[in-house]
């Protein structure tokens, strides 16, 4: 799973919310919630120490079935393992420099939901906050350009509270 930044433009006025083009009215609003997507720091090291033993031992493996003589087949496990490895630990490097992110998800009395996710936890804060407030008086009005997170991965459809979800791909 990975993300990209960009920026999304949130407001609210005239009663409405907006969240980049799309929009709701503050009255429509059923629930809104804060969560962190925090990485998994342990898997990730975990995942790349099993991948390296398993990596080495193949190596060592195509090593010790060669002959002495064959030269080029010796720099080509030696070289496709050192590829793997380097590989794997650009994936943990990935994990391991990922933020936590923050997570406002907004669910309207239809089924649609949206959420705005930045790694900026006071500014979600902020805007929560002003959320609640412009909810119970729709003369409220904010305006921000936020750096949002895209989160890249498979897509998760979660329906009901404390539900494992159905995950598509």
């Amino acid at each position: 799973m990975g993300y990209s930044r960009g920026i999304t433009e949130v407001q609210v006025g005239k009663g409405a919310l907006w969240v980049g083009s799309d929009t709701c009215p503050l009255r429509n609003i059923a629930r809104t919630s804060m969560r962190e997507l925090v990485p998994d720091y342990g898997k990730a090291k975990a995942e790349f120490v099993k991948k390296l033993v398993l990596q080495l031992i193949l190596v060592f493996a195509g090593l010790g079935l060669m002959s002495a003589s064959a030269f080029f087949g010796f720099l080509l496990i030696v070289g496709a393992g050192l590829g793997l490895i380097a590989r794997d630990y650009q994936r943990l490097q990935k994990v391991l420099n990922a933020p936590t992110l923050h997570v406002l998800r907004i669910t309207t009395s239809g089924s649609p939901q949206t959420a705005l996710t930045c790694d900026d936890k006071g500014l979600m804060d902020k805007i929560f906050h002003q959320l609640m407030e412009a909810m119970d008086n729709p003369e409220i009005q904010f305006h921000y350009e936020m750096p949002t997170c895209n989160i890249n991965g498979d897509s998760i459809y979660q329906f009901g509270d404390h539900n494992t979800g159905q995950v598509t791909r």
